[in-house]
């Protein structure tokens, strides 16, 4: 079959899923059975002699590749494939044959499975991370021994012999379910991070890594949380990884001045995607992943689609091949690996409802699994999906039975404080551990145990949550510093920072009902979010406000035909209309700028209606002293996203763009982002286009007085820009 005929076949295989269409897919059920009989037909030699995409990307897969094993499976079709792995002998041929099976024959058997037939293969093999010595928690790096690689890469069924000799229950083995706590703050405070994480301890979670989204994505903050996750890990001395997951060309800088305990990086199916994140191929992120002790990637079906990356391959197999570069990046640093499935965080343009959700998921894990790989999910839904909060946590539990994760998310309530987005709770975890019957680590365990924070069955009594114990893990960390303090003075204390917390929104301190059932003020806050984050996604610009800030504008339309068009397909908010187009290219008859600013209403027009005013006059002030030339007429946009700032700045051929754009809601704050875009390329040619890759821009986000405060968010803007036309350039490029 023909590469072109091949993608087709591989796309119309997929069970339906709105991101496909995106890249030929079909509603039509009998098109996409037919597809699948074809697909099923193939041997696997086939699939591995047509290369799907010719980029680095393929190359790495290509190099990671047992050519004996490749040779043994080649004459298997993917109805063959499918017919071992639901065998009982499955788990024990993957381990002989995995490393012979090319990324996009993972994708094909998966195409052709029922949700019910991953369900058995997800929970058939397991890929299990071996015990770590505690002399990491000083700092010393580890790495995997040659014999460790190898036992890690079988995977067996939920046994006892299969769990790493006498380390008890360790990361991805059968008995084992844990979690990421992820502590996020939409200001980077250093207290809302510590005590998120503190309260996740108290609920069995964390045994996993520490993972935390920075606000700010400069070198400074990074270095700051590092410090800050490294002293929580040593102090209360957690057998668990940490990691700041910014990016991993960032954090290679942060590393020269503090401790890395893992490295971060998404992942992506093709190289231009790659480049779109981080602005290297596969071969530059394996430099860098090679300085750290760890590395922690995550995916996720629809970003290289929804960023025009594709290259005309499809979502699944697009994420397998993103699994592929794991594999790859593992076997070359031979470091701790593990991969984060976000599944849902892009919106309904992927996927639309929670059975698409439910099945991406399937998909994934069966997929990772294959690879060798350890993987957990995010299980999790943007407010423009318009799946409701109990409607997830069903979902949810619905995955964790399906798929058999090694982990999910933690997060102090459902919604995240600053990604703004549904995924699972504190308290949802120790239900989740009982109802799969299985744990977190021994080691964590009995960590956990030692301070108190749970019972020595690893269950988690209603005297243990809450904002005292919270307090006490505080007492117990401020005393592990040196704090002379008393305990109770600490404990009373950290009871009325998390009482602070409260009172600001975090869902912190609160505890459990019975069965770790939410309390009501708790569903009621959740409620209360999900209800604001709908109606801030129909908001719509004041007209006062604007005036008020931009007392000189041009307002303009993208091709969305109204608010709905907008949020399910998101192109048409990239495009400014002909019209409109011809509109703002006629103040090139004035001097052209070398700043444009640019304000989109985004997924939040009432972050602009509160924090414009704020922003924007202060910011013109920093750059006109600056010596900076800002265009007189600022271009005010509806159903505005990223790129059309984008497209305005190639329509003006504009120095830079400043687009003040509306973030999406969901943390119970609206807050405002600023995208800044320096528009030439090393020649000092324009690189302006609606495509340009997003790696070209240097975005400060969370900017809310709860958040990055507007004057601080504006002086900001003003140095990155003075230091855009210094070193003409911006994006991963700024800090390169």
């Amino acid at each position: 079959m023909a590469p072109p005929d091949l993608r087709r076949t591989f796309v119309l295989a997929n069970e339906l899923k709105e991101g496909d269409l995106l890249v030929g897919g079909t509603r039509d059920a009998r098109v996409r059975r037919e597809a699948r009989r074809s697909l099923a037909a193939l041997r696997l030699g086939e699939i591995a002699a047509s290369a799907f995409v010719d980029d680095g990307v393929t190359d790495a897969l290509d190099r990671s590749l047992s050519a004996e094993s490749l040779a043994e499976v080649s004459a298997l079709t993917v109805a063959g494939l499918k017919q071992i792995l639901l065998s009982p002998a499955g788990a024990d041929w993957v381990q002989r044959y995995g490393d012979g099976l090319r990324s996009e024959a993972i994708a094909a058997v998966v195409k052709v499975m029922t949700d019910t037939e991953l369900s058995a293969v997800a929970r058939a093999i397991f890929n299990s991370l071996p015990g770590e010595p505690s002399a990491r928690l000083k700092g010393s790096p580890f790495r995997w021994s040659a014999k460790a690689l190898a036992e890690r890469r079988g995977s067996h069924s939920g046994s006892e012999g299969s769990r790493s000799g006498d380390e008890g229950t360790t990361v991805g083995s059968p008995q084992h379910f844990g979690s990421r706590i992820q502590p996020n703050s939409p200001g980077d405070d250093e207290d809302d991070i510590l005590l998120s994480i503190l309260e996740g301890l108290t609920y069995g979670c964390g045994d996993v890594i520490i993972g935390l989204n920075p606000a700010s994505d400069d070198v400074e903050t990074i270095v700051r949380l590092e410090d800050l996750l490294r002293s929580v890990v040593e102090r209360l001395r957690l057998p668990t990884r940490y990691c700041v997951l910014s990016d991993i060309v960032k954090q290679a800088q942060a590393r020269a001045r503090t401790p890395v305990d893992v490295g971060f990086q998404s992942l992506a199916g093709t190289s231009k995607a790659l480049a779109g994140m981080v602005g290297l191929d596969v071969d530059g992120v394996l430099d860098l992943a090679r300085g750290f002790p760890g590395c922690y990637f995550e995916t996720g079906q629809g970003s290289a689609v929804t960023n025009g990356a594709a290259e005309g391959v499809d979502m699944v197999t697009l994420e397998a091949r993103a699994y592929g570069v794991a594999r790859h990046i593992r076997r070359q640093t031979g470091t701790w690996t593990i991969v984060n499935d976000v599944a849902g965080f892009i919106g309904p343009e992927v996927f639309r409802t929670a059975e698409q959700l439910q099945r991406a998921c399937l998909e994934d894990v069966v997929m990772a699994k294959l690879h060798g790989l350890t993987m957990g999910l995010d299980v999790c839904a943007t407010f423009h999906m318009g799946i409701e909060p109990e409607a997830l946590q069903q979902t949810t539990r619905r995955i964790v039975e399906l798929a058999a994760p090694a982990y999910l998310m933690a997060v102090a309530g459902n919604s995240d404080p600053m990604l703004g987005y549904l995924t699972t709770s504190f308290r949802e975890h120790p239900q989740l551990r009982r109802q799969s019957g299985r744990h977190i680590t021994t080691a964590m365990r009995k960590r956990l145990v030692a301070l108190d924070a749970v019972a020595p069955d690893g269950e988690v009594p209603h005297r243990r949550t809450g904002a005292r114990a919270t307090a006490s893990l505080y007492a117990a960390y401020l005393k592990e510093g040196g704090d002379r303090r008393s305990i109770d003075t600490l404990r009373e204390e950290g009871a009325s920072k998390v009482e602070r917390l409260r009172a600001r929104g975090y869902d912190l301190g609160y505890g459990h009902e019975s069965d770790y059932a939410a309390p009501p003020v708790v569903v009621a806050r959740t409620e209360a979010i999900y209800a604001q984050a709908r109606q801030a996604l129909y908001a719509v610009l004041d007209s006062g406000v604007v005036r008020s800030a931009s007392p000189h504008n041009l307002r303009v339309r993208t091709t969305s035909r109204d608010r709905e068009e907008y949020l399910a397909h998101p192109r048409s908010g990239e495009l400014i209309r002909v019209d409109d187009a011809e509109r703002i290219t006629a103040l090139r008859a004035s001097r052209l700028p070398q700043v444009q600013v640019v304000i989109s209403d985004g997924l939040n027009a009432n972050a602009l209606n509160e924090n414009l005013r704020a922003v924007l006059p202060p910011l013109r002030k920093e750059l006109a002293a600056a010596g900076i030339h800002v265009g007189e007429i600022d271009v005010v946009i509806q159903n505005g996203r990223v790129r059309a700032g984008y497209h305005v700045g190639a329509l003006l051929d504009a120095g830079a763009v400043v687009h003040l754009i509306g973030e999406r809601p969901g943390t119970g704050l609206d807050t405002l982002s600023a995208y800044l875009t320096y528009g030439r390329d090393r020649a000092g040619l324009s690189r302006w286009s609606p495509d340009l890759d997003h790696a070209a821009t240097t975005a400060v986000c969370g900017i809310h007085r709860q958040g990055k405060p507007p004057s601080v968010a504006a002086e900001e803007v003003a140095r990155l820009v003075r230091r855009m036309f210094e070193m003409r350039r911006s994006g991963v490029a700024l800090d390169s």
